[in-house]
């Protein structure tokens, strides 16, 4: 394992290091478990997140995250940044957010306590990198905090293989569990000053955005860089400057098509007298990952969620329609206000301008590599579809998909 070692004479790196075997050793001794009999990298934008899996050798059966088809319990591992680590108070908000859901009914998990009776840690590793790669034959140092979680079952939208039939309807259960969530966190009785802090300084809140103006030279492209200055100069000027009138609240920030858990549902259609072909449809199961929580407002949050929608290669019609069914959803669950309404399209075109910045310009200059900093990277058609769409025609599309999607309820 990466040795915890004097730090002196090492390159200290902000991004983790661990390798699969490493991070075996590591759960096993933290969290006092059987060593793991399988360890698979998760995807991650700055953290490193691990599957592990377990033998199911004296695991209660009746355990959530328990999969029946192998018998194994399962565990996400997540080693967090240097930079993220150093937010201790941060962290320990967000448990709290996660542990106040899943107690009053939403599905979400809550971290793991480790030996030491705490739900993070804070480690120090150094290590030699191998001869090729980032910082090749250098030994490395890093501080970074160790959290652990129950896997959920389900697949995140963005790597369901073949885009569910029933897309338009995932899209609408998706929208009405944000709106569960933010309606549960409005009665949040504990200290929101960390989370309020998080939102000033946070590079992913929307409070931030003009920090993508010192990197759109990422982007070679004249027309999309103006066109990527104009969503910022238009946010703050007339989204910025109103906050006062939208509600607020602990959001989500990230409740996007890669932490949207859906689960497989299997149905069968006749298709001759003799035949019946089986169709895979998806339902909603969980929504995971609170680490880019804060408070802020929650029109901000069905923007970003609005925007995720839409770049997750929906079945059917354009990829804004998947957007409105989401809107339809939340609608469905905690109406927006008409203020809300009137800035919503620039709040999802502004976490547009963000990830397209922030992903292209990570791994340019950070994460070489790291494809997954890409995902959103053919969207442009999308957000220059919706800039250019006028607000009438675009609220027409969001009465007109909902009305299409009130009879998934009437169904219910």
């Amino acid at each position: 394992m990466a040795s915890q070692s004097n730090p002196s004479e090492c390159i200290e790196v902000q991004k983790p290091f661990l390798t699969v075997d490493d991070a075996a050793e590591l759960f096993s001794h933290l969290y006092g478990m059987p060593k793991a009999t399988s360890v698979k990298p998760l995807n991650g934008y700055d953290a490193q997140n691990f599957l592990i899996k377990l033998d199911h050798v004296g695991i209660d059966d009746q355990d959530l995250n328990q999969d029946p088809k192998c018998g194994t319990q399962r565990y996400v591992l997540k080693i967090m940044s240097g930079e993220e680590s150093k937010d201790e108070i941060g962290f320990r908000a967000i448990h709290s957010i996660q542990k106040y859901l899943k107690h009053h009914g939403y599905t979400c998990a809550a971290p793991l306590q480790n030996i030491h009776g705490d739900d993070m840690k804070l480690e120090e590793f150094t290590k030699k990198q191998p001869a090729d790669g980032l910082n090749a034959g250098q030994r490395v140092h890093g501080r970074f905090m160790i959290r652990a979680y129950p896997f959920l079952p389900g697949v995140s939208l963005t790597s369901v293989g073949v885009v569910p039939a029933n897309s338009t309807q995932v899209f609408y259960e998706a929208g009405k569990s944000l709106a569960q969530m933010h309606k549960i966190l409005q009665k949040y009785p504990h200290d929101t000053t960390a989370l309020k802090e998080k939102a000033k300084t946070f590079e992913w809140s929307l409070d931030n955005l003009s920090i993508i103006l010192k990197h759109v030279h990422v982007v070679k492209d004249q027309k999309r860089r103006d066109f990527i200055v104009d969503i910022v100069k238009t946010f703050e000027s007339r989204v910025l400057t109103r906050k006062d009138q939208f509600r607020k609240g602990i959001i989500h920030n990230d409740f996007s098509d890669t932490n949207v858990l859906v689960t497989p549902i299997l149905e069968n259609s006749a298709t001759s007298e003799n035949s019946v072909a089986h169709q895979v449809n998806y339902k909603l199961s969980n929504a995971v990952d609170f680490d880019d929580s804060h408070y802020n407002c929650l029109v901000f949050d069905i923007g970003i969620s609005m925007m995720y929608m839409a770049v997750s290669k929906p079945a059917e019609n354009h990829p804004l329609h998947a957007s409105a069914a989401f809107l339809a959803g939340y609608q469905h669950v905690n109406p927006l206000t008409p203020e809300e309404l009137e800035v919503l399209h620039i709040c999802q075109a502004a976490r547009f301008a963000q990830s397209l910045i922030m992903g292209l310009y990570t791994y340019t200059y950070i994460q070489p590599g790291n494809d997954y900093l890409l995902l959103t990277q053919n969207s442009w058609p999308i957000i220059e579809d919706l800039w250019e769409m006028k607000v009438d025609s675009m609220h027409k599309m969001w009465t007109d998909v909902a009305m299409e999607c009130a009879k998934f309820d009437m169904h219910a």
